[in-house]
C-alpha cells in the first residue's frame, strides 16, 4: 500500500523499561485500532494509488474506509442477526486471505457499496436456523466507481472557494485541513479513522479534471 508502513511498536513503562514487537505480529484488529489513532495518522504519499470502499445508507449517511489495493473485488455482503444485526462485507484478492469488513450501523439499510465499481444492495435470500437469521444481499452494478463522489467533490470545492488545481498538485501532507473541510461539506464520514477520509479526498483531487 502506498505511504509509510508501521514496522514496530514500543511500549515504555514508568520504570524506564520497554517492550517491543514487530507490528505485523500483532492481531489485525489491534493493528487497525492503533493505526486509527490520531497520533499514528500518516497522509498517503500517493493517494491516487490507494483503494477505498464507500458505503451509502438509505438515510443518506455515507462512510469511507481505505483498504489494501491488493483486494480486487467484492465476494459478498450479508447480515447476521443473532440477535443484533451485523453486516459483513468480504473482499477478495488474487493471492491471500479475504478482507472481512464488519458493518454495525444499520446493516439492513445499506443501499450502495462502491469498490472498484458502484453496486446497489438488495436482500435476495434469508436463511433461518432457530433464532439465527442470515440475510444475503445481491449486488447490482450501478456505474463507474466514485462517479457520484467525484461530482460531489467538484461541487464542494466550488462552494468552498478552494482551487481544485491546488488540491490536485499539492503535496498531500500540505492539504490535510482542506481535505477535512471538503469531506465534511460532502457529507462523508470516516468509517475507521479520519486519515482514511482525508486520503480519499486527496484521491478524488488527484483524479479530478
Amino acid at each position: 500500500m502506498p505511504g509509510p508502513r508501521a514496522r514496530r511498536i514500543v511500549l515504555e513503562f514508568d520504570d524506564g523499561s520497554t517492550a517491543e514487537s514487530g507490528f505485523e505480529a500483532l492481531p489485525v484488529p489491534l493493528q487497525r485500532d492503533l493505526l486509527g489513532q490520531p497520533f499514528a495518522a500518516r497522509p498517503s504519499s500517493a493517494p491516487e494509488e490507494e483503494a477505498f470502499v464507500v458505503l451509502q445508507w438509505n438515510d443518506g449517511w455515507q462512510e469511507v474506509l481505505k483498504v489494501d489495493p491488493a483486494f480486487r473485488e467484492i465476494i459478498r455482503y450479508y447480515v447476521i442477526r443473532r440477535p443484533e444485526d451485523v453486516g459483513r462485507l468480504s473482499l477478495n484478492q488474487d493471492d491471500g486471505y479475504p478482507e472481512l469488513i464488519e458493518i454495525g450501523r444499520k446493516p439492513m439499510d445499506l443501499r450502495r457499496i462502491t469498490f472498484r465499481d458502484a453496486f446497489g444492495c438488495q436482500v435476495v435470500r434469508t436463511e433461518r436456523e432457530g433464532t439465527k437469521q442470515d440475510h444475503f444481499f445481491g449486488l447490482t452494478r450501478e456505474g463507474e466507481a466514485f462517479a457520484e463522489e467525484a461530482a460531489a467533490f467538484k461541487r464542494a470545492v466550488e462552494e468552498l472557494g478552494i482551487d481544485p488545481a491546488v488540491m490536485r498538485e499539492a503535496d498531500p501532507s500540505r492539504i490535510q485541513d482542506e481535505c477535512q473541510r471538503i469531506g465534511r461539506h460532502m457529507g462523508l464520514k470516516a468509517a475507521r479513522c479520519q486519515q482514511d477520509l482525508r486520503d480519499f479526498i486527496a484521491y478524488l483531487a488527484r483524479r479530478s479534471d
